[in-house]
């Protein structure tokens, strides 16, 4: 038993350097050269309640889990995320447009466990009325195939005095709710369109 202990505690030495590798934030860095080069359309129902306070949007990015150590506890391993700012520019009274790169972080060895590829998993656009923050999103796949996407938010919410503060709501698809009562709603459009 005596002979056994060197060669466990060395081990748990390795598995726990290996482990706690996973604290450590990675250094993201930008793509030089991003090529894959997408733009979002945001285009709000004329028919929403009231204006907006801002209207704000971001990519949110994911590595794969194949480049992520364990961790140490629980024995999970969690991707690695990025969320970055997009810029967005009024082209019209609701209308909004934003560049998003689907290639726009670089792919590396951040643990020494092989290139953490990035991946975009979500275009979010966020338009704020009062305490209530209206979210719009395309999951990556939409963005990279150019399909848009409707969806739906009740008026409800604008300048009600019972809603919670700082509420956030994320817009539904076209429901039985919202077929039976279409004017209890206001719709966004999110649209990509890559570079031809």
């Amino acid at each position: 038993m005596k002979s056994l202990l060197p060669v466990l505690a060395l081990g748990l030495a390795i598995a726990t350097a290996a482990c706690g590798q996973s604290m450590k934030k990675p250094d993201i860095k930008l793509n030089p050269n991003p090529k894959l080069r997408y733009e979002v359309t945001l285009t709000i129902d004329e028919d929403v309640p009231g204006p907006f306070e801002s209207v704000i949007a971001f990519s949110y990015y994911q590595t794969d889990e194949n480049c992520v150590p364990m961790q140490l506890i629980s024995g999970a391993v969690l991707s690695v995320d990025h969320r970055v700012p997009v810029t967005l520019h009024q082209t019209a009274p609701k209308t909004y447009r934003g560049t998003v790169y689907l290639d726009l972080l670089q792919d590396e060895d951040y643990y020494g466990l092989g290139v953490c590829r990035w991946s975009l998993m979500s275009f979010n656009a966020q338009m704020k009325a009062g305490e209530v923050t209206f979210g719009a999103s395309l999951d990556g796949k939409e963005v990279a195939t150019g399909s848009p996407r409707v969806q739906y938010f009740p008026k409800s919410y604008f300048n009600d005095p019972f809603v919670i503060k700082n509420t956030k709501t994320g817009g539904m698809p076209l429901t039985e709710a919202v077929r039976r009562d279409p004017g209890k709603f206001f719709s966004t459009i999110l649209e990509p369109k890559g570079d031809l």
